[in-house]
């Protein structure tokens, strides 16, 4: 009898922790998108305000963010420094490929990173400015849209799993 007990307390933690894991996912989704928005910002206020180089840019920036974006800025700012053949552009796809490689990250958050690569290749500061500022619009909506499908489905998911483990406890019981 014990042993039903234990496998039924299982099967409870384990429908639990899958729910848990998928309201997981939209906040790895939301910490990516925030963070990524938080870039642009810092990038847009040095580029349109102070006029500085990108390579100091990335210095004074890379220390306000969060892990993985920290340690890939400094790194584009010391590849900045000590390389002058490559261009930011190649340099930028480059440490995304790096960083993607490394860890698993949201498809969406990589393609986000491709995308800010791109505009900073831009020639002129208006180009630049305006168009990361279209990419932080664009990840504007899509943290509103997050936030807004994770107060949704996180009480449904977890409800949903709850109830699963009962379910599969009385079938198999």
């Amino acid at each position: 009898m014990w042993q039903k007990t234990i496998a039924a307390i299982l099967v409870l933690c384990g429908a639990q922790g899958f729910g848990y894991a998928l309201c997981q996912e939209m906040q790895c989704m939301l910490y990516h998108d925030t963070e990524q928005k938080q870039l642009l910002l810092y990038i847009i206020r040095e580029i349109s305000f102070l006029h500085r180089p990108m390579e100091e840019i990335f210095c004074n920036i890379g220390e306000k963010l969060q892990e993985p974006y920290r340690k890939m800025i400094a790194d584009i700012a010391e590849q900045m420094g000590t390389e002058c053949g490559r261009g930011l552009h190649t340099i930028w796809q480059e440490s995304v490929s790096q960083m993607q490689q490394k860890r698993k990250y949201p498809k969406k958050a990589i393609e986000h990173m491709y995308k800010i690569g791109e505009c900073l290749g831009c020639e002129e500061d208006d180009m630049q400015i305006a168009s990361l500022t279209l990419i932080s619009k664009e990840l504007e909506e899509e943290i509103e849209d997050i936030k807004s499908r994770k107060e949704e489905r996180s009480r449904l998911i977890q409800t949903l799993s709850l109830l699963a483990g009962v379910f599969c406890i009385v079938l198999f019981l």
